[in-house]
């Protein structure tokens, strides 16, 4: 059988599953690589404000200081001079401690451009008054009552300025801790919106790349199950990552092997089944002579002999018919099939072909109709000895007095035969369409056979575009054989 060819784009399209999980996994780092971009850039933002903070203000505020504390000793100075003056001290020591102070400022404003301007302005008119003293009478323009409320307000501006600005610098500060407070809420908010989308893309990709995997293993997995239950249909191909590609590919060639092993079973049972059939047809022929008096008259012990060597024959020649009708049916031989057939005529065919055999086990038979029956497109031929296979298989394992029903009912599109038995139910586990592992059943008194009937049978159906399934309810045993009006060609 040729196998099934793939579309050349499917096959260099497939990639292994390291591969694959190579691909997933980085798309996931690559995500958490742009969370941790997104925190650094928050972090780095907030870091630019504290820099601006420490280099710009509190540069401008630690000029501010100094400027202040230098224009507060010319203060301090014109202070201790009138003080020195109302006790006659040196007034060239005065002047001094004057030019010295106000030198300072100078060297200040000059070396701090970056102080406010409004106490720049403050310690110009600081510098302005040491001028006025050291121009005239240091001591009379100290002690003077002007130049004693000219410093009073120099100081009270002078204070209100630092003041001001010690207050800017707050605001200042506050604001910049609100955006950094932003900044901070943006980053949590961008980082918990990337993790969310970082979680259910793992998520999503986990559930991909399990699906990727788990679903053509599973489908693998029922082929090799099918494979294994005869079934020996090409296996398509399944998708997924490159090793399960090839496989699937070891599996084909698997089947194929199988494949050609049942055939050459099959032409195998076809070729002995044939060998055997002549013979065992002219070993009848002589058992019905010998049966009939024709060679002349048996005694009872001589009779008795020809009667059990004729039921033995007629089993071998069932066995035979079962193997033929088994290689022809599961080949896709020939089935002969007619339009309009009786169901009813042949479950009846069946059932009357088995009693002999149910009557001398004490087994009663019984054929239940329901309804109107459709006519139906059979094999006859196969249809009722698929029916004798499972009523023989009731009969055997049904005790003495017990009864096999057949019921027959119409069921949309076909018909529906039911074979329930008396017997003592399937033991677990057991697969009884399995040809050539048919069980003993102690109980009964059967023993083993070569389970070609139900078998046979299941072929039968199928062949028929039905079915025949199994209900397991103990203690007894039902067959459900489904026939379509029209046979349906099987996928």
């Amino acid at each position: 059988m040729m196998r099934p060819t793939e579309p050349r784009a499917t096959v260099s399209s497939r990639i292994s599953l390291g591969a694959r999980l190579g691909i997933t996994h980085g798309s996931l780092v690559a995500l958490l690589f742009v969370l941790l971009v997104v925190t650094l850039v928050g972090l780095l933002r907030m870091l630019d404000m504290i820099t601006i903070i420490s280099d710009q203000r509190f540069s401008t505020l630690d000029a501010d200081e100094e400027l202040h504390r230098s224009a507060w000793e010319i203060e301090v100075a014109l202070r201790r001079g009138k003080v020195a003056c109302e006790h006659d001290g040196s007034e060239e020591a005065v002047q001094a401690r004057i030019r010295e102070t106000r030198a300072n400022v100078d060297r200040i404003l000059a070396r701090r451009s970056s102080t406010t301007e409004r106490l720049r302005r403050a310690a110009a008119t600081y510098i302005g008054v040491a001028d006025q003293a050291l121009q005239g009478s240091t001591c009379a323009f100290l002690t003077s009552v002007d130049t004693e409320a000219r410093r009073t307000s120099l100081d009270e501006e002078m204070t209100e300025a630092w003041i001001d600005q010690i207050h800017e610098l707050h605001a200042d500060i506050e604001e910049k801790e609100e955006r950094a407070r932003g900044i901070g809420r943006e980053t949590t908010r961008y980082g918990l919106v990337m993790a969310l989308v970082g979680a259910v893309a793992a998520v999503i990709v986990a559930r991909a790349t399990a699906r990727s995997v788990t679903q053509p293993i599973a489908r693998l997995a029922a082929d090799a199950t099918r494979l294994g239950d005869g079934d020996f249909a090409p296996i398509t191909p399944v998708g997924g990552p490159r090793e399960l590609d090839d496989l699937r590919r070891d599996l084909e060639r698997m089947r194929e092997k199988l494949l050609g092993v049942d055939r050459l079973k099959a032409a195998f049972l076809a070729s002995v089944s044939h060998e055997l059939r002549s013979p065992l047809g002219r070993l009848r022929e002589a058992l019905s002579l010998l049966a009939d008096g024709t060679v002349g008259a048996l005694s009872k012990q001589q009779d008795r002999v020809v009667t059990l060597a004729r039921r033995a024959c007629e089993q071998e020649v069932l066995i035979v018919e079962q193997l033929l009708d088994m290689t022809r049916v599961s080949s896709g031989g020939t089935v002969h099939f007619a339009d309009g057939s009786d169901l009813e005529k042949v479950c009846l065919s069946a059932i009357d072909a088995e009693r002999p055999t149910a009557t001398e086990r004490g087994v009663e038979l019984a054929l239940v109709k329901k309804g109107t029956l459709p006519l139906l497109r059979l094999d006859t031929a196969l249809v009722e000895r698929a029916i004798a296979n499972l009523v023989r298989n009731g009969a055997s394992v049904s005790p003495r007095d017990g009864r096999v029903t057949v019921t027959i009912a119409s069921i949309e599109g076909g018909a529906r035969i039911e074979v329930v038995d008396d017997g003592p139910g399937l033991a677990p586990g057991l697969r009884v369409f399995e040809p050539f592992s048919a069980a003993g059943v102690t109980a009964a008194g059967r023993p083993a056979g070569i389970g070609l009937g139900l078998s046979l049978a299941r072929e039968v159906a199928r062949a028929h575009g039905g079915e025949l399934e199994v209900v397991r309810d103990a203690p007894k045993t039902t067959f459900r054989l489904e026939l379509p009006v029209e046979k349906k060609e099987r996928a």
